[in-house]
């Protein structure tokens, strides 16, 4: 039998899985449970039937062990990210790392990024406060952002930032 089926049992559960690792792993799992339960096979039914049967119930139990291994992976690295924030300096390391980004900004872009992205204002009321249009306001912020994901891409520019600032 398990000559006759592995192949078939093999591919149908790489095709859920799509890992060949897990595929053959539960394969010889099916047969395992083939084997341990051969007393209770019923005759009537097709044995095709009973076997994929047998291999979709071990797909489900390994889905579910799978599922639960990853739900407490999550867990562990929400709870570690949450321990470093309470570690962390109250966020002063973050707000010192985009001070230090802002203050490359040409004045009117750096207060519009702070009104919108530090205050959480719309553009609709930076607009109305800075006397500006909405347009404009989106065009600052399009350029700010640019500006600032250049600098915090390239790690050799973002240290050097601080001397440049200087002159």
């Amino acid at each position: 039998m398990f000559n006759q089926y592995y192949s078939k049992v093999y591919f149908f559960l790489l095709k859920k899985t799509r890992s060949s690792e897990s595929a053959g792993e539960l394969a010889q799992l099916t047969f395992i449970k083939l084997w341990q339960f051969r007393d209770t096979l019923t005759p009537d039914l097709d044995f095709d039937l009973q076997l994929f049967n047998i291999a979709c119930s071990t797909l489900i139990d390994f889905l579910r062990r799978e599922n639960t291994r990853r739900k407490k992976h999550l867990l562990l690295a929400e709870n570690a990210l949450q321990e470093q924030e309470a570690h962390s300096a109250g966020g002063f390391e973050e707000e010192d790392y985009l001070h230090t980004l802002t203050r490359t900004l040409p004045p009117v872009r750096k207060k519009v990024f702070i009104l919108s992205r530090i205050k959480g204002h719309s553009y609709k009321e930076i607009a109305e406060q800075l006397s500006i249009s909405s347009k404009t306001v989106e065009d600052h912020m399009v350029k700010a952002l640019r500006h600032l994901r250049s600098i915090a891409s390239n790690p050799f520019l973002f240290l050097l930032l601080p001397a440049l600032l200087l002159y």
